[in-house]
């Protein structure tokens, strides 16, 4: 499934508002945008480098847990990249809006501080208990 970008952007928009509004509280000085593709740059930045990986999503800034907050230039970038997010969706049966909302999620606990490890077991504590 293919969506044009408003109605991405609007996934994403709703994606946001499932945050916690103790986290949106606190969301200072972050720009979320949508592109069609990760560039080969942004792949390296994280240490993707063989063919067929990709990225749904990047934080790039200073995270507010290293004094991001007080930081007054550019925002802080969030991009999520529409068509990955619509090959995983395919790939693994997900809605499109639950991969949106996760990667959301993920790329704000980046803002936050959080490390890529820490993330994910904080998904996965998030994941189980939504399940129960």
């Amino acid at each position: 499934m293919s969506l044009s970008q408003k109605q991405f952007e609007d996934l994403v928009a709703e994606g946001i508002d499932r945050i916690p509004e103790r986290f949106l509280e606190k969301l200072e000085n972050v720009a979320v945008i949508v592109e069609d593709e990760p560039t080969r740059a942004e792949l390296e930045s994280v240490g993707i480098t063989a063919a067929g990986e990709t990225l749904l999503g990047l934080y790039e800034g200073v995270s507010q847990a290293r004094g991001g907050r007080y930081h007054r230039g550019m925002p802080d970038r969030i991009t999520l990249f529409r068509v990955p997010i619509e090959a995983e969706a395919r790939e693994s049966g997900d809605e499109i809006a639950d991969i949106v909302a996760d990667t959301v999620w993920h790329e704000i606990a980046h803002h936050f501080g959080m490390e890529e490890d820490e993330v994910e077991r904080a998904e996965e504590r998030r994941k189980e208990k939504n399940d129960s």
